[in-house]
């Protein structure tokens, strides 16, 4: 209330996100923080197309998996690497 003013606060446009910035969106299906439904939805959101936008779903990891799996090195951080290095 503080913050805001309101009780919950503003939700966020998305579309406001230009489109050369660049995103990279990494999700997976057993995680149940950020269930893919949800993920779903956030996408339709962004729809920024183009080679700034980039996702990587990963059919086995849940949520701790994407910091602690014993191949997060080339599954998720060699990517996310990449990524940066071409942006």
């Amino acid at each position: 209330m503080k913050h805001y003013g309101q009780l919950h606060p503003p939700l966020y446009d998305m579309k406001a996100i230009p489109n050369q910035f660049p995103l990279f969106l990494i999700y997976g299906k057993p995680d149940m923080l950020s269930d893919v439904t949800d993920v779903q939805l956030l996408l339709n959101e962004l729809q920024h197309g183009g080679k700034k936008f980039h996702q990587l779903f990963m059919e086995d990891y849940a949520h701790l998996d994407f910091v602690m799996a014993v191949n997060a090195k080339q599954s998720i951080f060699e990517p996310i690497i990449t990524f940066f290095q071409n942006n």
